[in-house]
């Protein structure tokens, strides 16, 4: 798919999310209690990341501005920008049902050769909606290339591929969430608020190095330090030449 048909989604759903947003008649959702349900009493998940704010951090100062402002608000709750990442692999949650810590480090081993293939890349982070479970966030523009991460990773992860068999949308749209609905407060006063930003721009950035994450999310802190396990980087042609970790 060519970059510019990527970009096309990417604005629709956008823009699909925000218009839904605005007609539906629903109180706003808890984020953080179907979390609960979801991850089926809190379970740790395992996710390879962007850790946006970590790596970037004076390129989200336009967000971070918005996120002091959201922050005073009773319909949001704001994490701090050190946590702010965008997960293009949800790989699964630490359970003896579902993965084994002692798994980790093989998704990690089959999966760097894979990432090592594809080329580095850009993304721009710009334009801010809100989906039906109550995630505010940023679209980032990518021509793609998380899609090719994650098809890449499939191929070199059975456990993980066989996860990705089972989705039903092939297209991936990566997003950078900066807030969470509370399930208190207004609609209307939410919307007010967020349409003041709908065309957020925070420029573009570079990522050079994929990353696997333990996102330890906990009932009594939901913004825990990020626990990054490992680090791949994007070598594109130059994976080919020599040896690499």
């Amino acid at each position: 798919m060519s970059p510019s048909k990527n970009q096309n989604i990417y604005e629709q759903k956008n823009q699909d999310d925000w218009e839904y947003f605005l007609s539906s008649t629903s109180l706003l959702p808890d984020y953080w209690s179907k979390w609960e349900e979801s991850s089926e009493n809190w379970r740790v998940p395992i996710q390879f990341i962007q850790p946006l704010g970590i790596e970037y951090p004076e390129q989200l100062h336009p967000i971070q501005n918005l996120m002091d402002e959201l922050a005073d608000l009773e319909e949001l709750e704001v994490p701090p920008l050190n946590w702010i990442h965008m997960t293009y692999i949800h790989v699964g949650f630490l359970s003896p049902l579902d993965i084994l810590w002692s798994q980790v480090e093989s998704f990690y081993v089959n999966a760097a050769p894979r990432i090592r293939r594809v080329e580095p890349f850009s993304m721009e982070i710009r334009n801010l909606s809100i989906s039906a479970d109550g995630r505010v966030y940023i679209n980032i523009f990518d021509g793609g290339a998380y899609q090719e991460l994650r098809n890449q990773i499939s191929l070199g992860v059975p456990f993980i591929g066989k996860k990705m068999n089972n989705l039903t949308n092939e297209n991936f749209i990566p997003t950078m969430d900066i807030a969470y609905t509370t399930g208190k407060g207004e609609k209307e006063n939410l919307i007010s608020k967020l349409e003041n930003y709908r065309t957020i721009d925070a420029g573009t950035v570079n990522p050079n190095l994929m990353k696997l994450a333990r996102v330890p999310i906990q009932p009594h802190d939901h913004y825990l330090d990020l626990d990054v396990i490992a680090e791949i980087p994007l070598l594109g042609a130059e994976h080919r030449k020599g040896y690499h970790n």
